[in-house]
């Protein structure tokens, strides 16, 4: 088949391209002639630009002092959605511009990332194939697409209800997402894992650039607009005798004697992964690669679910929970070393292989 494919490809995000690699790999190691159409909207790209017109007083001053690293990210990224990601020669600017093109392919697959949240940043209705005419014949699937957070206004569950009635097969990240898609259509609707987790180990070990530093590290890895607290960290350290590795560039972590990868590329991303001694994280693919390649981990939540702002986390809770993990989930206290450093894989091996067996399944009969 060829497949059209759409995610947050051009996300400058880790998480983000790394699924969309997986994606297009899986499809690829299947047999099939796959590509992202290059949907890369005008909000999204100043939405990643290192500057942005928000940026003043020490938030700028900072930037600028980090600017060299920061640039090094970014040309990191461009690289790696151009130069290895498989994408269509024409780029396109939104939905609306999308209507008028003649796409050709046998069949349309989305997903991976939260391309379902019709409030994300990023979000355009072509996510969910909106600009395919209704007699379009083409195979529609939707491969491990997340809605971010469930608690939608009845207005917003209208529009998605009736944009997800062209799919042929459906299927969500997350199991709170997945009931929440199953009250908008009679279709039934799968849960399964997300293209990182689908992909074998030995393929991102390929991948991989392995990290120069060569002593035992904690490797903290935390995005802004998920729960938890970074400041564990000072006790991880003193807990373990870890070096300290980060990749969020923090005004007040700057001169704490961490060691910086605010320039890593996607790369050295999955390498600092693959080698960490302890993963510290707030984000849903971090604990993906931390369950990958069998690192000890810890993924911070809120303390109190019912009360947060948004549910962010439940894509994190429902992973590990699926694969016999869910005491790796922090909330607050002091963890012993005991517990940091020592998880017990084996039963979470076995059933990530079974979550694994059931999505390729559904993939494949998707599209037959």
């Amino acid at each position: 088949m060829k497949i059209g494919q759409l995610t947050f490809h051009a996300s400058h995000n880790y998480g983000s391209v790394l699924q969309a690699y997986a994606m297009a790999k899986i499809l690829q190691n299947m047999g099939h002639e796959s590509e992202f159409i290059n949907l890369r909207p005008q909000s999204q790209k100043n939405s990643y630009k290192i500057i942005k017109p928000t940026n003043k007083g020490v938030r700028l001053l900072f930037k600028l002092m980090i600017y060299p690293w920061l640039k090094k990210r970014y040309n990191h990224y461009e690289r790696f959605i151009n130069n290895v990601l498989p994408i269509t020669k024409r780029e396109y600017s939104s939905t609306e511009e999308m209507c008028s093109c003649q796409f050709d392919y046998d069949a349309y697959v989305v997903g991976g990332d939260q391309i379902w949240n019709p409030v994300c940043q990023d979000f355009e209705t072509a996510y969910y194939l909106q600009f395919l005419s209704k007699d379009n014949q083409a195979k529609k699937v939707s491969y491990s697409p997340s809605v971010g957070k469930t608690d939608f206004d009845q207005q917003t569950q209208k529009r998605m209800a009736k944009w997800i009635q062209c799919f042929d097969a459906i299927s969500v990240r997350e199991k709170r997402g997945a009931d929440l898609i199953q009250t908008l259509t009679e279709k039934k609707v799968e849960c399964v894992c997300d293209p990182v987790v689908l992909l074998d180990k030995e393929e991102w070990k390929k991948m991989a650039v392995m990290p120069k530093l060569k002593k035992p590290y904690i490797l903290v890895y935390f995005l802004d607009n998920n729960h938890g607290s970074r400041d564990l960290t000072k006790y991880l350290r003193k807990t373990t005798g870890y070096e300290v590795v980060i990749f969020n560039e923090y005004i007040r972590d700057f001169f704490k004697l961490y060691h910086k990868a605010y320039g890593a590329s996607p790369e050295e991303f999955l390498g600092l992964f693959m080698n960490a001694s302890l993963i510290y994280t707030n984000s849903f693919h971090g604990t993906a690669f931390a369950t990958i390649f069998e690192r000890p981990f810890i993924t911070a939540i809120a303390a109190n679910q019912q009360s947060a702002k948004n549910n962010n986390d439940s894509r994190k809770i429902d992973y590990l929970k699926k694969i016999g993990l869910e005491d790796r989930l922090y909330t607050t206290g002091l963890p012993t070393k005991d517990y940091l450093l020592n998880v017990d894989f084996e039963n979470a091996r076995l059933l990530m292989e079974t979550f694994k067996k059931h999505s390729r399944v559904f993939l494949e009969n998707a599209l037959k």
